[in-house]
């Protein structure tokens, strides 16, 4: 069964995300599939050729397309249109490879992805330690939050489509622990 595990802005999903991997899942990163793809010979061809201000030294420069979204000069969905069929492939091979692997999605719902899933992670927490975490990544601005989280759909309704959600206000230590006890009712389930 492919898990899904998506998780606000901020929540600690990549380091929820490490410790499943700890605990033996297979992970598929989109984030760092999409760092991938920004040198990939026909996603730079593509780009040449639908927006080639994007294009420097010869890769699709991840600062000029976020400067191209907070200019609104280029539009999120344009944007996703060109790079989630290259997505989708990986993960295609990616589940072919691993049936009971973690699709690791940041906009799993959004996307449309959670369709793919058997079941969800939800990571979540405090709003106020959400925005400080977000506020700590080198370069973050109050417009470029606001461009980030302009995608995303609201809490609630994530919650609720949520098979389990994860809190990290208290480290890791408790995240940890839920995940073991998550893959235990897992692998019980498929016996």
């Amino acid at each position: 069964m492919i898990i899904g595990l998506t998780g606000a802005m901020g929540a600690g999903k990549t380091t929820t995300a490490g410790l499943m991997a700890e605990l033996g899942w297979k992970i598929f990163d989109a984030d760092a599939e999409i760092h991938a793809l920004m040198t990939d010979k026909a996603v730079v061809d593509l780009f040449a050729e639908q927006i080639p201000q994007s294009i420097v030294d010869g890769v699709v420069s991840r600062v000029v397309l976020s400067r191209l979204l907070a200019e609104k000069q280029l539009e999120t969905k344009e944007l996703e249109s060109l790079l989630y069929p290259f997505l989708h492939q990986k993960a295609d091979v990616f589940i072919a490879a691993n049936p009971d692997g973690v699709l690791d999605v940041p906009l799993l719902f959004e996307a449309g992805w959670d369709r793919l899933c058997g079941k969800i992670i939800y990571v979540t927490a405090d709003a106020a330690l959400l925005k400080q975490r977000v506020f700590a990544r080198p370069k973050m601005t109050e417009e470029k939050y606001k461009v980030l989280t302009s995608r995303f759909w609201n809490e609630r309704e994530k919650l609720s489509r949520a098979d389990y959600v994860i809190r990290t206000d208290g480290g890791i230590p408790p995240v940890k622990a839920r995940l073991i006890q998550i893959k235990e009712e897992l692998c019980a389930k498929s016996f």
